[in-house]
């Protein structure tokens, strides 16, 4: 099986996002768009695109009738995170509270907007199917990290906890909208506030891109992370967490009978961490200096990581 088959679809999917880096990086510096631009637009994106996005997709998407184990996806995806927290965590386990950041940048993957492109070219005959599976992991993954996800990132000592930190607009948009479904409610909104909704959420992807490029691009190259923290963060991210799901995968064969699904589990392990902790720091603060050059060497290195991992993945089968 050729490593091409994999790797342009991968390539496509996070060039774009370094284009947007490379581009907006070039704006930053000619000073077309400013610090109060970004930040300016990280809260829009959190107040209302993302809220907006959450909500639309849950309610027009999720089907728990056609899929009765629906919830399995989800606790997989919360599984995995918790495996990139304890390993991480494992890393730092004599300075937690200092390292917090990178310990979410470990465990906290792109599960949408990285994953999705990589899909559609990588199955174009069975993308339905994977855009469901997707979709369900997300469910998953969403409410942790603007939660978790959310403290972690943007605390860059304190260990206080508040729970109100976990009520992020988001996060309150996927839990609203994940009961309403449940409940069957959903199917007495009418159309008239589900399209605008639906039509405000299309621009939370660009958005959202556009803020994690300009972070990135605008970071200063000179000035990078420890060593240490660069390698303990692609380590699990790009190495530890896909062997480890290859490994569980291939040995105890969980999902030989849904090879697609498998699919899915090694892909999202595999990928770079997800672009919505930059908008997490940006609308709440933080290290968005170190923050955003490990994400761009992440993002860099999984144009390789990913495809070689999901190539093993088809060969041990």
């Amino acid at each position: 099986m050729s490593l091409g088959i994999y790797f342009f679809p991968v390539f496509k999917a996070v060039f774009v996002i370094l284009m947007v880096a490379l581009i907006s990086g070039l704006l930053f510096r000619r000073n077309i768009i400013t610090h109060s631009h970004i930040e300016g637009l990280s809260h829009i994106v959190v107040l209302i695109l993302l809220p907006c996005l959450s909500f639309s997709k849950i309610i027009q998407y999720f089907k728990p009738e056609t899929s009765p184990y629906w919830w399995l996806l989800p606790l997989i995806a919360l599984v995995m995170i918790g495996m990139g927290l304890l390993i991480s965590g494992l890393f730092y386990y004599n300075k937690i509270a200092q390292s917090k950041k990178y310990i979410a940048l470990a465990a906290f993957m792109n599960a949408n907007y990285m994953v999705l492109p990589i899909g559609q070219l990588a199955f174009p005959n069975q993308f339905d199917s994977f855009a469901t599976y997707t979709f369900l992991f997300v469910l998953g993954v969403n409410p942790a990290l603007w939660s978790i996800g959310k403290y972690l990132i943007t605390d860059k000592t304190s260990t206080n906890f508040d729970l109100k930190q976990f009520f992020t607009p988001p996060f309150v948009a996927i839990v609203l909208a994940v009961i309403l479904v449940l409940a069957g409610l959903h199917k007495f909104i009418p159309s008239i506030i589900l399209e605008p909704i639906d039509f405000i959420a299309d621009a939370a992807v660009p958005a959202a891109t556009l803020v994690l490029g300009a972070t990135i691009g605008s970071i200063s190259l000179r000035k990078f992370p420890p060593i240490s923290d660069i390698f303990k963060v692609t380590a699990t991210k790009l190495f530890i967490l896909p062997l480890i799901t290859i490994v569980f995968l291939k040995y105890t064969q969980l999902l030989a009978n849904n090879p697609l699904l498998a699919d899915l589990l090694v892909i999202e392990a595999a990928v770079a961490p997800a672009s919505s902790l930059v908008i997490q720091v940006r609308k709440y603060g933080g290290d968005s200096q170190n923050i955003g050059y490990i994400m761009f060497i992440t993002y860099v290195l999984c144009l390789f990581t990913i495809p070689v991992w999901f190539s093993l993945w088809k060969f041990i089968q």
